[in-house]
């Protein structure tokens, strides 16, 4: 594929029971065109490889690409669009908590405001709430990143742990270039605050636009990874280290 418009870039760890599911749904989102697909197997011990596989023989826009050993989602992210040949990027969970037809809002919104990045917003919609834990910490983060992140871009994101993230493809190529953490949740504030500080040639930030989406939250029964008190108290850690 030369030159796609979109990549989408789909971070994999024993996903076995959604990612055939998944990968359906993504690629019969009605795009207009065929967007380069790349999954990163983050060394899954159950049978998602074996899945994957048959994937590819079904879907030719379908990359597939392995870590050797297990690099947690943030590296893995970053495999992955550090592979890209998108004019935009988007990142996209293995599992079914997002509405991958909304990629297609995204892409539109993206193309007709000429902004450079966009973020979705799971707090725009009346989203199902499972874990309260989760949802206010979720909010407490993305405010104590704005008040990082607002001054250099003059935008206020509500949902900084979002997923759902469309980047001009050369701003994340750049970008996924430099991140350095390697915690499974670090990817989303370090990847904020850098956005927050890219200048463009011309001297100027990136222009940031929001999307609300929907979010259909899984159980832990149901294969959840996230803690909430840990991975957030790393999260808040790396948003003070990468904003300073």
């Amino acid at each position: 594929m030369k030159d796609p418009q979109l990549s989408i870039i789909i971070p994999c760890y024993n996903e076995e029971k959604t990612i055939a599911d998944l990968i359906a749904k993504v690629t019969f989102v009605k795009f207009g065109f065929n967007p380069e697909i790349i999954v990163v197997n983050d060394c899954s011990k159950d049978s998602t490889p074996d899945i994957l596989n048959n994937l590819k023989k079904k879907y030719e826009n379908l990359i597939i690409l392995n870590n050797e050993h297990n690099l947690g989602k943030t590296q893995t992210v970053v495999k992955g669009i550090g592979k890209s040949s998108g004019q935009y990027v988007v990142i996209q969970d293995a599992d079914l908590e997002y509405e991958p037809n909304e990629l297609a809002e995204l892409y539109q919104e993206i193309t007709r405001s000429n902004v450079d990045v966009i973020y979705g917003d799971r707090f725009g919609k009346k989203n199902k709430v499972i874990y309260w834990q989760n949802y206010i910490g979720n909010k407490f983060l993305s405010t104590f990143s704005n008040v990082f992140t607002y001054l250099r871009i003059k935008k206020f994101i509500p949902d900084m742990e979002v997923c759902y993230k469309m980047i001009r493809g050369d701003v994340a190529r750049s970008v996924a270039a430099n991140i350095v953490s390697t915690s499974n949740f670090g990817l989303e504030p370090e990847i904020t605050a850098r956005l927050s500080k890219y200048k463009k040639e011309n001297g100027d930030h990136l222009k940031f636009s929001i999307v609300p989406i929907s979010y259909y939250p899984r159980s832990i029964a149901e294969g959840k990874h996230m803690k909430a008190f840990s991975d957030g108290f790393k999260a808040l850690v790396e948003i003070i280290r990468f904003n300073f």
